[in-house]
């Protein structure tokens, strides 16, 4: 913006009680909105910024009469993608929304900060058991992004990773140790146990269904973190595979039910070509009694259903 139109944005502000100087030409990255996700409404502005309550504005008009330089210590800036819940001696007042320099009561001023940047949280090698009973091994991969710094700060411990400092007390050492983490872990054993790993064609399975799995994930896992305000954007599965302790056994079964069905093709492809070779032989005008037929179908059903090579014998009178 122009200094002019800067200033002028500052002295409306002013006149409204608001403090605020607000960063050029900021949108959402994203190009969602949270009540395009179907979460909640956003969180109340800040409604003043400078009296937020009885106790503040006493408290800075006493500093204000000592003459007390007090002014500059209520600064605050807002990076790009974050959001900031206020609160002033423990209680809620409002967020901060958008990026830009505020001028906040410092009287028993709190400012806990959330990223709105989209982040990914990984859940490696989670065991599930599929809905035969199988123990299968998934991982999978959670797109999200946080949309309201009140749930994520105030209303909810420790949510997920919220990718900036803060003044609140959380553990960010392990992301699958969030209430995101746990919930997605949870969500990803329910669905995965409604389908079998693997199944005959037209039969759905976590080896076919991918898209239909990833957005039943989605929209659970959205169900149970909008208390956080998290908003998911997928839940992909990414890797599928048996649990070591059956992946063998589970080879061998695979294998024997290949060979089985290699051999039913096998079996049936030789039924018809006895059959063709049998019916040329009649209608070529050759003398065939029942036994003759019987001696050539059994021949060509040796020769074509051996997994060795046939070795022809003559019989010597």
């Amino acid at each position: 913006k122009p200094l002019a139109e800067t200033s002028a944005s500052a002295s409306s502000s002013a006149n409204k009680g608001y403090g605020t100087l607000e960063a050029p030409g900021q949108h959402d990255m994203r190009g969602k909105t949270a009540a395009d996700a179907g979460l909640s409404g956003e969180d109340p502005e800040v409604p003043n910024k400078c009296c937020p309550n009885i106790l503040s504005a006493s408290l800075l008009g006493l500093t204000a009469l000592l003459g007390c330089p007090c002014l500059p210590c209520g600064i605050r800036q807002l990076d790009v993608s974050q959001k900031a819940a206020v609160l002033y001696w423990g209680e809620y007042i409002g967020t901060l929304h958008k990026p830009g320099l505020y001028w906040l009561n410092p009287c028993g001023l709190q400012l806990w900060r959330i990223s709105t940047k989209q982040q990914t949280l990984q859940l490696k090698d989670m065991k599930v058991l599929d809905s035969r009973g199988n123990p299968v091994v998934v991982s999978g991969i959670v797109a999200f992004a946080g949309t309201s710094a009140k749930k994520a700060t105030v209303d909810v411990d420790n949510p997920f990773p919220t990718g900036v400092g803060t003044g609140f007390s959380s553990s960010y050492g392990s992301s699958t140790n969030t209430y995101l983490g746990m919930q997605s872990a949870a969500v990803l054993k329910r669905v995965a146990s409604r389908f079998p790993y693997e199944a005959p064609a037209g039969e759905a399975s976590l080896q076919s269904e991918g898209q239909q799995i990833s957005q039943m994930l989605k929209s659970e896992l959205q169900e149970k973190v909008d208390v956080t305000g998290a908003q998911i954007f997928s839940f992909d599965l990414v890797d599928l595979s048996y649990a070591p302790e059956i992946a063998q056994v589970m080879l061998v079964r695979q294998q024997a039910e290949a060979l089985v069905d290699a051999r039913r093709v096998i079996v049936s492809a030789a039924v018809d070509m006895t059959r063709e070779a049998v019916s040329s032989l009649k209608n070529s005008g050759e003398p065939m009694d029942d036994s003759t037929c019987r001696e050539v179908t059994k021949n060509l059903l040796t020769v074509i259903c051996s997994g060795a090579t046939a070795t022809p014998t003559v019989a010597l009178k």
